[in-house]
């Protein structure tokens, strides 16, 4: 068998976009970029010889998530095996090397970015205390952390509506990678059921739920369901249920002449007492002031 050539980029069906460096330092002086800046993107697919080595680091961030295959990567001394559904965040002038797999080589999403918000999403990523570049999630994440948006709008041009929204695309990735990190052990397909129940509670405000019925639909014990819920939603199930009655109820009363007795019940509070209570404690007035109130 021949040797594999080790090469940087050039496989066939890749996505690969490098901003001017004009480009790039205009936009780390815009006030909606200068947090968050994607400089490079791309996606390599099952790229056979993909080698990459920097002795003094990247200039910007570099974010690489393995979707299938393998590769490895190696900083200060050690090396580590990267699967599917692994995900590597690289400090800038760190220096660093990385590969494909010679047997099973990776298809790979990438990107580099660069702003004052870079070392916040590091340690939200990875943890503020970790001396790791890698996060390790099951294969079935890779998918949903949605990286591919951001060169994908990058390919449409370097007008500022696109680096808006590549910027906006790569938030969100970053934002699911903080996300998934906080639930170990769970498939997606968990966390899918978890989503499609909390979309059934906003659908159903007036219907009574208990939270043994909830963790049913998910097919979770009850204790599963509302950990997860919580990691998810940063509410315990109930008590994200109740926010989402009032925040129904809150656009009744913006938008209907309708009785504060009726809204309660068409958003699920049978007792209006109960539902004043619950309204004051989440909006701080009761519902007859905070309609009487100037919004807008």
């Amino acid at each position: 068998m021949p040797a594999v050539i080790r090469r940087r980029e050039g496989f066939p069906g890749q996505h690969h976009v490098v901003l001017p460096p004009s480009v790039v330092q205009r936009g780390l002086r815009h006030p909606l970029l200068r947090g968050l800046m994607p400089t490079d993107a791309g996606a390599y697919p099952q790229a056979a010889g993909h080698y990459v080595e920097r002795s003094r680091g990247a200039v910007g961030t570099v974010l690489l998530v393995c979707t299938a295959g393998a590769g490895w990567v190696r900083w200060k001394g050690r090396e580590e095996r990267i699967e599917a559904g692994g995900v590597v965040l690289l400090s800038p002038a760190e220096a660093h090397a990385y590969g494909a797999d010679e047997d099973v080589p990776w298809t790979l999403e990438w990107a580099h970015f660069a702003g004052d918000e870079t070392v916040h999403w590091r340690d939200a990523v990875l943890g503020r205390n970790s001396d790791s570049v890698c996060l390790n999630l099951p294969a079935s994440f890779a998918p949903a952390l949605g990286l591919a948006r951001v060169y994908e709008r990058l390919e449409t041009g370097y007008h500022e509506p696109e680096l808006l929204a590549a910027a906006a695309a790569l938030r969100w990735s970053l934002t699911e990678l903080v996300r998934l990190r906080h639930l170990p052990g769970n498939t997606l397909t968990v966390i899918d059921a978890v989503d499609a129940t909390a979309t059934w509670m906003r659908e159903h405000l007036a219907q009574r739920m208990t939270l043994g019925k909830l963790a049913t639909r998910t097919r979770l014990s009850v204790s599963h369901f509302s950990a997860l819920f919580r990691q998810r939603f940063g509410y315990a199930p109930i008590d994200w249920l109740i926010r989402q009655r009032i925040q129904r109820a809150c656009q009744l009363l913006d938008s209907t002449d309708a009785k504060v007795e009726a809204i309660g019940q068409a958003v699920g509070f049978a007792d209006p007492y109960y539902f004043s209570r619950m309204f004051r404690r989440v909006m701080g007035v009761s519902p007859r002031k905070y309609r009487g109130m100037v919004k807008g």
